[in-house]
């Protein structure tokens, strides 16, 4: 467990006093490279991922193609919240998008931790919150506005993130092509 994840567990829960010394053996801490897989699509997911440094990202395969559904940045968790609950086999994969140290948690362990230390519940509950919420959001996003406008949403609200995402990724993100993200870049700029 790193120190940067124990102050993230602070901050949205000030009250949560367990020292660090007593849940850092729940948790492991790794370094992973730039496409390196985590997760596999029909893999039984026992893990969850918080993101100490780099970028990890959520996708399934269609007809050879990933389709790139969520982003997780530092300090943030990602993990496939379908099958992650109950162990059954995934219907998303992980990856690294850049070089990153990560630190995990199983489903054994994350059951365990919340069990010993119940206002664990409470953070984990808030960082669930928060992902459903961005999850909606996305949803109503792409519901109510243009590929283009969603771009320029996207590029307005998360200017380090778009710096950081290859085009590729980005593209099937959105769900459009090269080309056309290619026509909104160009656009954005004029």
């Amino acid at each position: 467990m790193t120190e940067q994840l124990y102050k993230h567990i602070q901050k949205l829960v000030p009250v949560f006093a367990t020292g660090q010394e007593k849940i850092a053996s729940f948790f492991q801490t790794k370094q992973v490279k730039k496409g390196e897989l985590l997760l596999h699509e029909n893999e039984i997911c026992n893990t969850i991922y918080f993101v100490n440094e780099g970028c990890l990202y959520l996708f399934y395969d269609d007809n050879e193609e990933k389709q790139v559904v969520h982003f997780a940045l530092e300090n943030w968790w990602i993990t496939d919240y379908k099958t992650f609950p109950d162990g059954r086999p995934a219907v998303y994969s992980i990856a690294a998008m850049e070089d990153s140290e990560i630190t995990m948690i199983s489903r054994k362990n994350y059951e365990t931790l919340l069990l010993q230390y119940p206002l664990l519940a409470l953070y984990f509950n808030k960082i669930h919150e928060r992902a459903y919420g961005a999850a909606l959001l996305k949803q109503k996003t792409f519901a109510t506005v243009s590929k283009k406008d969603f771009y320029c949403y996207f590029r307005d609200t998360y200017p380090e993130l778009i710096q950081r995402i290859p085009d590729t990724i980005f593209a099937s993100y959105m769900g459009v092509s090269m080309k056309d993200l290619k026509t909104y870049q160009d656009l954005y700029v004029s």
